[in-house]
Protein backbone atom coordinates (compact mmCIF):
# COMPACT_ATOMS: atom_id res chain seq x y z
CA UNK A 1 0.00 0.00 0.00
CA UNK A 2 2.81 2.40 0.85
CA UNK A 3 4.69 1.64 -2.39
CA UNK A 4 1.69 2.49 -4.55
CA UNK A 5 1.26 5.91 -2.89
CA UNK A 6 4.88 6.93 -3.45
CA UNK A 7 4.76 6.05 -7.10
CA UNK A 8 1.70 8.29 -7.52
CA UNK A 9 3.52 11.28 -5.95
CA UNK A 10 6.57 10.79 -8.15
CA UNK A 11 4.39 10.75 -11.26
CA UNK A 12 2.76 14.06 -10.25
CA UNK A 13 6.16 15.75 -9.57
CA UNK A 14 7.49 14.71 -12.99
CA UNK A 15 4.31 16.08 -14.57
CA UNK A 16 4.82 19.72 -13.10
CA UNK A 17 8.64 19.86 -13.47
CA UNK A 18 8.79 21.65 -16.89
CA UNK A 19 6.57 24.50 -15.76
CA UNK A 20 8.65 24.97 -12.61
CA UNK A 21 11.87 25.06 -14.62
CA UNK A 22 10.41 27.71 -16.95
CA UNK A 23 9.34 29.87 -13.99
CA UNK A 24 12.75 29.56 -12.36
CA UNK A 25 14.46 30.61 -15.60
CA UNK A 26 12.24 33.67 -15.90
CA UNK A 27 13.06 34.64 -12.32
CA UNK A 28 16.79 34.36 -13.03
CA UNK A 29 16.46 36.58 -16.11
CA UNK A 30 14.52 39.19 -14.14
CA UNK A 31 17.12 39.11 -11.34
CA UNK A 32 19.97 39.56 -13.83
CA UNK A 33 18.18 42.50 -15.48
CA UNK A 34 17.61 44.13 -12.08
CA UNK A 35 21.31 43.77 -11.15
CA UNK A 36 22.39 45.32 -14.48
CA UNK A 37 20.01 48.25 -13.99
CA UNK A 38 21.26 48.80 -10.42
CA UNK A 39 24.87 48.92 -11.62
CA UNK A 40 23.98 51.48 -14.30
CA UNK A 41 22.12 53.63 -11.70
CA UNK A 42 25.09 53.56 -9.33
CA UNK A 43 27.46 54.62 -12.12
CA UNK A 44 25.22 57.62 -12.94
CA UNK A 45 25.01 58.53 -9.26
CA UNK A 46 28.82 58.47 -8.97
CA UNK A 47 29.25 60.85 -11.91
CA UNK A 48 26.63 63.27 -10.53
CA UNK A 49 28.32 63.06 -7.10
CA UNK A 50 31.66 64.06 -8.63
CA UNK A 51 30.12 67.09 -10.35
CA UNK A 52 28.42 68.12 -7.08
CA UNK A 53 31.72 67.85 -5.13
CA UNK A 54 33.43 70.08 -7.72
CA UNK A 55 30.67 72.68 -7.43
CA UNK A 56 30.84 72.48 -3.63
CA UNK A 57 34.61 73.15 -3.69
CA UNK A 58 34.11 76.18 -5.92
CA UNK A 59 31.44 77.61 -3.60
CA UNK A 60 33.67 76.88 -0.61
CA UNK A 61 36.51 78.96 -2.12
CA UNK A 62 34.08 81.83 -2.83
CA UNK A 63 32.86 81.49 0.78
CA UNK A 64 36.40 81.70 2.26
CA UNK A 65 37.14 85.12 0.66
CA UNK A 66 34.37 87.05 2.52
CA UNK A 67 35.33 85.24 5.77
CA UNK A 68 38.87 86.64 5.41
CA UNK A 69 37.43 90.12 4.90
CA UNK A 70 35.25 89.61 7.97
CA UNK A 71 38.27 88.57 10.06
CA UNK A 72 40.16 91.69 8.98
CA UNK A 73 37.22 93.90 9.95
CA UNK A 74 36.97 92.04 13.26
CA UNK A 75 40.64 92.77 14.08
CA UNK A 76 40.17 96.47 13.25
CA UNK A 77 37.03 96.43 15.44
CA UNK A 78 39.04 94.95 18.35
CA UNK A 79 41.75 97.61 18.01
CA UNK A 80 39.12 100.33 18.14
CA UNK A 81 37.57 98.80 21.25
CA UNK A 82 41.01 98.78 22.91
CA UNK A 83 41.50 102.46 22.05
CA UNK A 84 38.07 103.22 23.41
CA UNK A 85 38.93 101.41 26.68
CA UNK A 86 42.16 103.40 26.97
CA UNK A 87 40.25 106.64 26.50
CA UNK A 88 37.76 105.44 29.11
CA UNK A 89 40.57 104.84 31.63
CA UNK A 90 42.02 108.30 30.96
CA UNK A 91 38.52 109.71 31.41
CA UNK A 92 38.23 107.94 34.79
CA UNK A 93 41.63 109.26 35.94
CA UNK A 94 40.59 112.79 35.01
CA UNK A 95 37.35 112.42 36.96
CA UNK A 96 39.35 111.19 40.00
CA UNK A 97 41.67 114.20 39.75
CA UNK A 98 38.67 116.47 39.50
CA UNK A 99 37.17 114.88 42.64
CA UNK A 100 40.45 115.35 44.50
CA UNK A 101 40.53 119.00 43.47
CA UNK A 102 36.91 119.24 44.57
CA UNK A 103 37.78 117.86 48.02
CA UNK A 104 40.68 120.31 48.37
CA UNK A 105 38.28 123.05 47.27
CA UNK A 106 35.83 121.97 50.00
CA UNK A 107 38.57 122.00 52.66
CA UNK A 108 39.58 125.50 51.59
CA UNK A 109 35.96 126.65 51.74
CA UNK A 110 35.73 125.22 55.31
CA UNK A 111 38.85 127.18 56.33
CA UNK A 112 37.40 130.27 54.68
CA UNK A 113 34.17 129.79 56.69
CA UNK A 114 36.14 129.43 59.93
CA UNK A 115 37.92 132.72 59.24
CA UNK A 116 34.60 134.18 58.13
CA UNK A 117 33.08 133.52 61.57
CA UNK A 118 35.59 135.96 63.10
CA UNK A 119 33.94 138.78 61.08
CA UNK A 120 30.57 139.42 62.74
CA UNK A 121 30.00 142.66 60.84
CA UNK A 122 29.17 141.07 57.45
CA UNK A 123 26.64 142.94 55.35
CA UNK A 124 23.38 141.54 53.95
CA UNK A 125 24.69 141.63 50.40
CA UNK A 126 27.47 139.15 51.19
CA UNK A 127 24.96 136.83 52.89
CA UNK A 128 22.77 136.90 49.80
CA UNK A 129 25.73 136.10 47.56
CA UNK A 130 26.74 133.30 49.92
CA UNK A 131 23.27 131.74 49.71
CA UNK A 132 23.39 131.91 45.91
CA UNK A 133 26.84 130.28 46.06
CA UNK A 134 25.43 127.41 48.13
CA UNK A 135 22.51 126.91 45.74
CA UNK A 136 24.90 126.78 42.80
CA UNK A 137 27.07 124.19 44.55
CA UNK A 138 23.94 122.08 45.21
CA UNK A 139 22.94 122.33 41.56
CA UNK A 140 26.47 121.35 40.55
CA UNK A 141 26.32 118.29 42.86
CA UNK A 142 22.94 117.32 41.40
CA UNK A 143 24.32 117.63 37.88
CA UNK A 144 27.33 115.56 38.97
CA UNK A 145 25.04 112.79 40.27
CA UNK A 146 23.01 112.86 37.06
CA UNK A 147 26.28 112.73 35.13
CA UNK A 148 27.33 109.60 37.07
CA UNK A 149 23.93 107.94 36.49
CA UNK A 150 24.20 108.64 32.77
CA UNK A 151 27.68 107.12 32.65
CA UNK A 152 26.33 104.02 34.41
CA UNK A 153 23.47 103.76 31.92
CA UNK A 154 25.93 104.13 29.06
CA UNK A 155 28.07 101.31 30.50
CA UNK A 156 24.98 99.11 30.87
CA UNK A 157 24.00 99.80 27.27
CA UNK A 158 27.57 99.01 26.24
CA UNK A 159 27.39 95.62 28.01
CA UNK A 160 24.05 94.87 26.33
CA UNK A 161 25.65 95.83 23.03
CA UNK A 162 28.51 93.38 23.67
CA UNK A 163 26.07 90.58 24.61
CA UNK A 164 24.13 91.17 21.40
CA UNK A 165 27.32 91.02 19.36
CA UNK A 166 28.28 87.73 21.06
CA UNK A 167 24.81 86.33 20.36
CA UNK A 168 25.14 87.38 16.74
CA UNK A 169 28.51 85.61 16.47
CA UNK A 170 27.06 82.43 18.00
CA UNK A 171 24.15 82.49 15.56
CA UNK A 172 26.60 83.05 12.72
CA UNK A 173 28.65 79.98 13.71
CA UNK A 174 25.47 77.88 13.94
CA UNK A 175 24.44 79.06 10.47
CA UNK A 176 27.89 78.07 9.16
CA UNK A 177 27.58 74.56 10.56
CA UNK A 178 24.16 74.12 8.89
CA UNK A 179 25.43 75.06 5.43
CA UNK A 180 26.21 71.67 3.82
CA UNK A 181 24.57 71.86 0.41
CA UNK A 182 25.30 74.17 -2.48
CA UNK A 183 22.25 76.42 -2.13
CA UNK A 184 22.79 76.82 1.65
CA UNK A 185 26.46 77.75 1.10
CA UNK A 186 25.39 80.40 -1.44
CA UNK A 187 22.93 81.90 1.08
CA UNK A 188 25.63 81.95 3.81
CA UNK A 189 28.06 83.76 1.46
CA UNK A 190 25.38 86.44 0.88
CA UNK A 191 24.84 86.70 4.63
CA UNK A 192 28.60 87.15 5.13
CA UNK A 193 28.69 90.03 2.65
CA UNK A 194 25.83 91.67 4.55
CA UNK A 195 27.66 91.10 7.83
CA UNK A 196 30.78 92.70 6.34
CA UNK A 197 28.73 95.81 5.61
CA UNK A 198 27.29 95.78 9.13
CA UNK A 199 30.78 95.43 10.66
CA UNK A 200 31.92 98.31 8.48
CA UNK A 201 29.10 100.48 9.84
CA UNK A 202 29.92 99.41 13.43
CA UNK A 203 33.57 100.26 12.69
CA UNK A 204 32.54 103.77 11.60
CA UNK A 205 30.31 104.23 14.68
CA UNK A 206 33.16 103.15 16.97
CA UNK A 207 35.52 105.67 15.38
CA UNK A 208 32.92 108.36 15.99
CA UNK A 209 32.55 107.22 19.59
CA UNK A 210 36.35 107.36 20.06
CA UNK A 211 36.39 110.97 18.81
CA UNK A 212 33.48 111.80 21.10
CA UNK A 213 35.28 110.36 24.15
CA UNK A 214 38.37 112.37 23.18
CA UNK A 215 36.32 115.57 23.22
CA UNK A 216 34.89 114.63 26.64
CA UNK A 217 38.43 114.05 27.92
CA UNK A 218 39.44 117.52 26.71
CA UNK A 219 36.41 119.13 28.42
CA UNK A 220 37.29 117.34 31.67
CA UNK A 221 40.86 118.63 31.53
CA UNK A 222 39.49 122.15 31.07
CA UNK A 223 37.14 121.63 34.04
CA UNK A 224 40.06 120.39 36.16
CA UNK A 225 42.01 123.56 35.32
CA UNK A 226 39.02 125.71 36.24
CA UNK A 227 38.70 123.93 39.61
CA UNK A 228 42.43 124.46 40.16
CA UNK A 229 42.06 128.20 39.51
CA UNK A 230 39.05 128.40 41.90
CA UNK A 231 41.13 126.57 44.55
CA UNK A 232 43.95 129.09 44.08
CA UNK A 233 41.45 131.95 44.39
CA UNK A 234 40.13 130.50 47.65
CA UNK A 235 43.65 130.15 49.06
CA UNK A 236 44.35 133.80 48.13
CA UNK A 237 41.09 134.84 49.83
CA UNK A 238 42.02 132.87 52.95
CA UNK A 239 45.44 134.54 53.06
CA UNK A 240 43.86 137.98 52.63
CA UNK A 241 41.42 137.31 55.48
CA UNK A 242 44.30 136.05 57.63
CA UNK A 243 46.36 139.18 56.94
CA UNK A 244 43.36 141.43 57.69
CA UNK A 245 42.82 139.52 60.95
CA UNK A 246 46.49 139.96 61.85
CA UNK A 247 46.32 143.71 61.09
CA UNK A 248 43.21 144.03 63.28
CA UNK A 249 44.92 142.17 66.13
CA UNK A 250 48.00 144.44 65.75
CA UNK A 251 45.76 147.57 65.86
CA UNK A 252 43.99 146.17 68.92
CA UNK A 253 47.34 145.62 70.66
CA UNK A 254 48.46 149.18 69.79
CA UNK A 255 45.21 150.61 71.14
CA UNK A 256 45.65 148.50 74.29
CA UNK A 257 49.18 149.87 74.82
CA UNK A 258 48.00 153.45 74.20
CA UNK A 259 45.16 152.85 76.66
CA UNK A 260 47.63 151.59 79.26
CA UNK A 261 49.89 154.64 78.75
CA UNK A 262 46.87 156.95 79.10
CA UNK A 263 45.82 155.24 82.32
CA UNK A 264 49.35 155.66 83.65
CA UNK A 265 49.33 159.37 82.73
CA UNK A 266 45.91 159.70 84.36
CA UNK A 267 47.24 158.14 87.55
CA UNK A 268 50.26 160.46 87.49
CA UNK A 269 47.98 163.44 86.92
CA UNK A 270 45.77 162.22 89.74
CA UNK A 271 48.71 162.01 92.10
CA UNK A 272 49.93 165.45 91.00
CA UNK A 273 46.39 166.73 91.38
CA UNK A 274 46.23 165.40 94.90
CA UNK A 275 49.55 167.02 95.73
CA UNK A 276 48.37 170.28 94.19
CA UNK A 277 45.13 170.16 96.15
CA UNK A 278 47.14 169.70 99.30
CA UNK A 279 49.35 172.64 98.35
CA UNK A 280 46.25 174.63 97.44
CA UNK A 281 44.73 173.89 100.80
CA UNK A 282 47.91 175.01 102.45
CA UNK A 283 47.92 178.17 100.31
CA UNK A 284 44.19 178.60 100.96
CA UNK A 285 44.81 178.53 104.63
CA UNK A 286 47.62 180.99 104.18
CA UNK A 287 45.52 183.24 101.92
CA UNK A 288 42.32 183.71 103.89
CA UNK A 289 41.85 187.08 102.37
CA UNK A 290 40.99 185.79 98.89
CA UNK A 291 37.59 186.87 97.75
CA UNK A 292 34.72 184.49 96.90
CA UNK A 293 34.63 185.79 93.29
CA UNK A 294 38.13 184.47 92.59
CA UNK A 295 37.13 181.10 94.02
CA UNK A 296 34.05 180.95 91.79
CA UNK A 297 36.02 181.97 88.72
CA UNK A 298 38.67 179.39 89.57
CA UNK A 299 36.14 176.60 89.91
CA UNK A 300 34.42 177.57 86.63
CA UNK A 301 37.82 177.63 84.92
CA UNK A 302 38.61 174.16 86.22
CA UNK A 303 35.26 172.75 85.04
CA UNK A 304 35.72 174.25 81.56
CA UNK A 305 39.22 172.74 81.21
CA UNK A 306 37.87 169.33 82.30
CA UNK A 307 35.05 169.50 79.75
CA UNK A 308 37.56 170.51 77.04
CA UNK A 309 39.78 167.52 77.88
CA UNK A 310 36.79 165.15 77.77
CA UNK A 311 35.71 166.54 74.40
CA UNK A 312 39.27 166.11 73.08
CA UNK A 313 39.37 162.47 74.19
CA UNK A 314 35.93 161.84 72.66
CA UNK A 315 37.11 163.40 69.42
CA UNK A 316 40.17 161.14 69.32
CA UNK A 317 38.13 157.99 70.00
CA UNK A 318 35.60 158.93 67.30
CA UNK A 319 38.37 159.44 64.70
CA UNK A 320 39.83 156.00 65.56
CA UNK A 321 36.40 154.36 65.25
CA UNK A 322 35.88 156.10 61.90
CA UNK A 323 39.23 154.74 60.60
CA UNK A 324 38.37 151.21 61.79
CA UNK A 325 34.95 151.35 60.14
CA UNK A 326 36.57 152.56 56.90
CA UNK A 327 39.02 149.64 56.85
CA UNK A 328 36.25 147.11 57.60
CA UNK A 329 34.12 148.64 54.82
CA UNK A 330 37.00 148.29 52.37
CA UNK A 331 37.58 144.63 53.35
CA UNK A 332 33.86 143.89 52.97
CA UNK A 333 33.74 145.41 49.48
CA UNK A 334 36.77 143.37 48.44
CA UNK A 335 35.21 140.20 49.88
CA UNK A 336 31.93 140.93 48.10
CA UNK A 337 33.77 141.26 44.79
CA UNK A 338 35.58 137.95 45.34
CA UNK A 339 32.33 136.14 46.20
CA UNK A 340 30.74 137.65 43.09
CA UNK A 341 33.59 136.27 40.95
CA UNK A 342 33.18 132.84 42.62
CA UNK A 343 29.47 132.99 41.87
CA UNK A 344 30.16 133.70 38.19
CA UNK A 345 32.71 130.86 37.99
CA UNK A 346 30.20 128.45 39.56
CA UNK A 347 27.51 129.47 37.08
CA UNK A 348 29.94 128.79 34.23
CA UNK A 349 30.79 125.40 35.76
CA UNK A 350 27.08 124.58 36.06
CA UNK A 351 26.56 125.40 32.39
CA UNK A 352 29.54 123.21 31.45
CA UNK A 353 28.14 120.33 33.48
CA UNK A 354 24.78 120.88 31.80
CA UNK A 355 26.40 120.63 28.37
CA UNK A 356 28.30 117.47 29.38
CA UNK A 357 24.99 116.07 30.70
CA UNK A 358 23.35 116.78 27.35
CA UNK A 359 26.23 115.14 25.47
CA UNK A 360 25.95 112.04 27.66
CA UNK A 361 22.21 111.83 27.06
CA UNK A 362 22.83 112.05 23.32
CA UNK A 363 25.48 109.33 23.60
CA UNK A 364 23.06 107.13 25.54
CA UNK A 365 20.39 107.63 22.87
CA UNK A 366 22.91 106.70 20.17
CA UNK A 367 23.85 103.52 22.02
CA UNK A 368 20.18 102.65 22.41
CA UNK A 369 19.67 103.17 18.68
CA UNK A 370 22.67 100.92 17.96
CA UNK A 371 21.25 98.26 20.28
CA UNK A 372 17.90 98.46 18.45
CA UNK A 373 19.73 98.14 15.12
CA UNK A 374 21.54 95.05 16.37
CA UNK A 375 18.26 93.58 17.54
CA UNK A 376 16.75 94.21 14.11
CA UNK A 377 19.80 92.64 12.45
CA UNK A 378 19.11 89.44 14.38
CA UNK A 379 15.69 88.96 12.75
CA UNK A 380 16.98 86.00 10.68
CA UNK A 381 18.34 84.09 13.70
CA UNK A 382 17.20 80.51 14.43
CA UNK A 383 15.69 79.72 17.84
CA UNK A 384 16.91 76.62 19.77
CA UNK A 385 14.77 73.53 20.28
CA UNK A 386 11.85 74.14 22.60
CA UNK A 387 11.82 77.93 21.98
CA UNK A 388 9.09 79.91 20.19
CA UNK A 389 9.95 82.73 17.79
CA UNK A 390 8.17 86.08 17.33
CA UNK A 391 9.85 88.62 15.05
CA UNK A 392 13.50 88.85 16.12
CA UNK A 393 12.99 87.35 19.60
CA UNK A 394 12.88 83.78 20.94
CA UNK A 395 10.63 82.85 23.87
CA UNK A 396 10.95 79.92 26.30
CA UNK A 397 8.40 78.88 28.95
CA UNK A 398 9.86 76.94 31.90
CA UNK A 399 7.83 74.34 33.76
CA UNK A 400 9.67 74.86 37.07
CA UNK A 401 8.36 77.08 39.92
CA UNK A 402 10.94 79.63 41.14
CA UNK A 403 11.21 83.15 42.58
CA UNK A 404 11.75 86.24 40.43
CA UNK A 405 15.53 86.37 41.08
CA UNK A 406 15.94 82.61 40.48
CA UNK A 407 13.90 82.82 37.29
CA UNK A 408 16.01 85.69 35.98
CA UNK A 409 19.24 83.80 36.81
CA UNK A 410 17.87 80.74 34.96
CA UNK A 411 17.17 82.93 31.91
CA UNK A 412 20.68 84.40 32.07
CA UNK A 413 22.18 80.92 32.27
CA UNK A 414 20.34 80.16 29.03
CA UNK A 415 21.81 83.30 27.41
CA UNK A 416 18.56 85.32 27.64
CA UNK A 417 16.57 87.41 30.15
CA UNK A 418 13.00 87.74 31.43
CA UNK A 419 10.47 88.86 28.84
CA UNK A 420 10.11 92.62 28.12
CA UNK A 421 6.67 93.60 26.79
CA UNK A 422 6.80 96.72 24.62
CA UNK A 423 3.74 96.33 22.36
CA UNK A 424 0.27 94.82 22.16
CA UNK A 425 1.57 92.06 19.89
CA UNK A 426 4.09 91.01 22.55
CA UNK A 427 1.32 90.94 25.15
CA UNK A 428 -1.00 88.78 23.04
CA UNK A 429 1.86 86.45 22.10
CA UNK A 430 2.85 85.98 25.79
CA UNK A 431 -0.79 85.36 26.73
CA UNK A 432 -1.09 82.77 23.94
CA UNK A 433 2.23 81.13 24.84
CA UNK A 434 1.67 80.91 28.61
CA UNK A 435 -2.10 80.79 28.81
CA UNK A 436 -4.37 83.36 30.42
CA UNK A 437 -4.89 81.34 33.63
CA UNK A 438 -1.18 80.61 34.20
CA UNK A 439 1.00 83.02 36.20
CA UNK A 440 4.54 83.71 34.94
CA UNK A 441 7.35 86.14 35.83
CA UNK A 442 8.08 89.06 33.47
CA UNK A 443 11.13 91.38 33.31
CA UNK A 444 9.60 94.27 35.35
CA UNK A 445 11.00 95.33 38.77
CA UNK A 446 11.28 98.25 41.23
CA UNK A 447 14.35 96.90 43.05
CA UNK A 448 16.49 99.98 42.22
CA UNK A 449 14.04 102.56 43.67
CA UNK A 450 10.77 101.44 45.23
CA UNK A 451 7.74 102.63 43.31
CA UNK A 452 9.68 103.30 40.09
CA UNK A 453 9.09 100.33 37.77
CA UNK A 454 11.68 99.56 35.10
CA UNK A 455 12.22 96.72 32.65
CA UNK A 456 15.33 94.52 32.83
CA UNK A 457 16.74 96.37 29.77
CA UNK A 458 16.75 99.58 31.97
CA UNK A 459 13.84 101.25 30.15
CA UNK A 460 11.02 102.84 32.16
CA UNK A 461 7.48 101.48 32.18
CA UNK A 462 5.12 103.46 29.93
CA UNK A 463 1.34 103.14 30.19
CA UNK A 464 -0.92 104.06 27.31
Amino acid sequence: MIIICTSVYLWRWKRHFPTAAVCLGLLCVLLLAWIIGLLLYQRNQLTSFDTLTKERDQIQTSYNTPTKVRDQLQTSYNTLTKERDQLQTSYNTLTKERDQLQTSNNTLTKERDQLQTSYNTLTKERDQLQTSYNTLTKERDQLQTSYNTLTKERDQLQTSYNTLTEERDQLQTSSNTLTKERDQLQISSNNLTKERDQLQTSFNTLTKERDHLQTISNTLTKERDQLQTSSNNLTKERDQLQTSNNTLTAERDQLQTSYNTLTKQRDQLQTSYNSLTKERDQLQTSYNTLTKERDQLQTSNNTLTAERDQLQTNYNTLTKQRDQLQTSCNTLTAERYQIQTNNNSLTKEREQLQTSNNTLTEERDQLQKEAECLKQSLVQKVCPDGWKKLGSSCYYVSTETKSWEESRQDCRNRGADLVVIKSEDDQTFVNWLCGVKNYVWIGLTDSVSEGTWKWVDYTTLTTK
